[in-house]
């Protein structure tokens, strides 16, 4: 796929210290974004607390009564990240459920609570950053394991150490391949050729080796996907990370559910219920009392702190029996957090989605596994970055791609997802050609959209040059918007496009928001970014841009078109203005493409 990496840094520790920068000026500039949006629409001025309840770990669960006049505002969301300030205390947590009057929030650690009374308010993820350095500063000092020595190869230095894989391996299938490595490994998979089905065959080749595997995933969609899929496949898995943030189908395989329902609970649930007893005595005193009364609960406050340390001891011995018995354990990058700090090791790391992984996650895996294997594409976007300054940082999948001799990249070939015209030009532009399309592809063969089109073609443009499309933005946070887009969208499901096999997908968070509005429900539309990793039967993509200037802004990463070309399975419907877009040379290729293997329409023979 040819080296499109050149080496920036002159060592390991070079490369891992501007890493370290590039986050640490991430923070700063996402706390910044975040202080200057937080209005007071973001915070409930009064909030009433009702009671405190332990969970299981480190996890509590707070319940507060809100006023009703602090209605449950669109920010009010399940796994949504808020601060708890009072008198005495700052308290981080993410919201687990809300309602008109009352909130549950989700903490994680222990605190004093000395007030009954709080200001809530949104915040922004700040312990995954405290995390990532606790990871860069573990391997920076790290002169013993071997990881450091993996991270000095795959990240292109000291390549003359480097081990080299067996000979045989050439003409293996992709699983093979994956258990003849001794040390780690890529795994390139372009758009539909299967990834997350090859990592599911080799947990199951390792499940009957009774050797033990850990996958870790950057997002909890990511993560849920894999508990699914393990599922249904019979293996017994376990959920790592924030509970708030994971699917109610997944909850039940959670560590949190698992300990809770496990045959040893019967005894911790009636310490449980003596600790609640403690708490409530603790804090039935406001604070008005004497020096008697402080001594008591001085008193109280001991004993609850002694059944809390037993409750957890009882259940970390329940926590480290479950998590020796899984086949497989699944968790967010900061969701293993806590068992990375104790240094557990499995025999096989997998991660998935690992283009869009941040370089210390990566980090985390080669620590933790034995073998490690990196899933991903460099083809697609990486990790989602706020500061315009990183814009064009190379993702870790990216620099172990370029800085291999090959030996170790696995690439898969056949592609099961698209018909072969919506491929082909994401194949010759991104791949050299180099995909195939299996026989056993598995788009719909009567999905048809000639009822709208008078034709069945699998790829069309439907090109907005010359009507009224100017593109538009609005509000404090400008992200442009194309109505006439959004008009021609919803007369296409008008015509009779099929909503429920269709995923509308756009560059413009302002543009989705509107489809949003004016699909009142009735078909799907996500960011092309939110939707990488996903398909759909059919994919109408709106591209938006529309000027005289031929401005097309963030368009212009090849990535993010090639995810939007490569989401649909059946048929690709591109709407967009191509006297905008084609002073571009990839869309001028699009377009010529399209041109030769689908149809041009004009937005005129839809628009009445």
């Amino acid at each position: 796929m040819g080296r499109t990496i050149k080496q920036e840094f002159g060592s390991l520790k070079e490369e891992i210290l501007n890493v370290k920068l590039i986050l640490t000026k991430e923070r700063e500039y996402e706390r910044s974004l975040f202080l200057e949006k937080a209005g007071d629409t973001k915070i409930i001025k009064t909030a009433e607390l009702e009671d405190l309840r332990f969970v299981a770990g480190n996890t509590w669960r707070a319940d507060f009564q809100i006023s009703p006049s602090n209605k449950a505002k669109e920010w009010l969301k399940p796994g949504i990240p808020v601060l708890l300030k009072c008198e005495t205390e700052s308290i981080f947590g993410n919201i687990y459920k809300a309602s008109d009057t009352s909130l549950t929030v989700q903490i994680r650690g222990d605190y004093e609570w000395e007030e009954s009374e709080f200001q809530i308010s949104k915040w922004f993820q700040e312990s995954t950053y405290d995390l990532y350095n606790d990871i860069i500063t573990k391997v920076l000092t790290d002169n013993s394991s071997d990881s450091p020595k993996k991270l000095n190869w795959i990240l292109g230095f000291g390549l003359g150490e480097k081990p080299t894989p067996p000979k045989s391996m050439i003409n293996q299938s992709p699983l093979d391949r994956i258990f003849q490595m001794n040390d780690y490994g890529v795994i390139f998979g372009p758009p539909g050729t299967g990834k997350t089905s090859l990592l599911m065959r080799a947990v199951l080749e390792i499940k009957a080796r009774k050797e033990s595997v850990l996958t870790l995933c950057p997002t909890n969609f990511a993560c849920d996907y894999i508990v699914e899929l393990a599922l249904k496949k019979g293996i017994k898995v376990i959920r790592l990370g924030n509970s708030t943030k994971i699917k109610d189908e997944v909850l039940p395989h959670h560590i949190d559910h698992l300990i809770q329902t496990h045959p040893d609970q019967k005894q911790i649930h009636n310490w449980q219920t003596e600790l609640k007893v403690l708490q409530k005595k603790t804090n039935s005193w406001k604070r008005n009392f004497g020096k008697e009364e402080r001594e008591e609960r001085k008193a109280l406050r001991q004993e609850a702190k002694f059944l809390l340390s037993t409750i957890r001891e009882a259940e970390s011995n329940i926590r480290t029996k479950l998590l020796d018995d899984a086949e497989l354990i699944v968790s967010t990058f900061s969701g293993f957090g806590n068992e990375w700090a104790k240094g557990k090791v499995f025999d096989y790391v997998f991660v998935d989605e690992a283009t869009q992984s941040l370089d210390p996650g990566c980090y985390m895996a080669l620590y933790s596994g034995k073998k490690t294997f990196f899933f991903g594409d460099p083809k697609q976007l990486g990790a989602s970055y706020s500061h315009p300054e990183h814009e064009a940082v190379h993702s870790f999948l990216e620099k172990a791609v370029a800085f291999d001799s090959g030996e170790r990249i696995i690439f898969l070939e056949k592609q099961f997802r698209m018909k072969p015209e919506i491929l082909g030009f994401p194949n010759q532009t991104y791949y050299e050609s180099k995909i195939l399309t299996h026989p056993e592809a598995t788009w719909t063969k009567d999905t048809n959209i000639s009822e709208v089109f008078g034709s069945n073609p699998p790829i069309l443009w439907i090109d907005t040059a010359g009507g009224d499309s100017e593109e538009e933005t609005e509000g404090e946070e400008p992200s442009f918007f194309n109505h006439t887009e959004i008009q021609l969208v919803s007369k296409l499901f008008n015509l009779g496009i099929e909503k429920n096999q269709t995923t509308v997908i756009s560059p413009y968070r302002g543009q989705v928001e509107k489809l949003i509005q004016e699909s009142k429900g009735n078909w799907v539309t996500q960011t092309i970014d939110s939707f990488q990793g996903r398909e759909s039967e059919i994919v109408i993509l709106s591209l938006v841009r529309s000027n005289q200037d031929g401005e097309i802004g963030f368009l212009l990463n090849p990535k993010r078109l090639n995810v939007a070309l490569t989401r649909a399975k059946s048929h690709l419907i591109v709407i967009g203005d191509s006297g905008t877009l084609c002073q571009n040379k990839e869309f001028q290729d699009l377009y010529s493409y399209i041109e030769s293997n689908g149809e041009i329409r004009s937005i005129y023979e839809f628009m009445d």
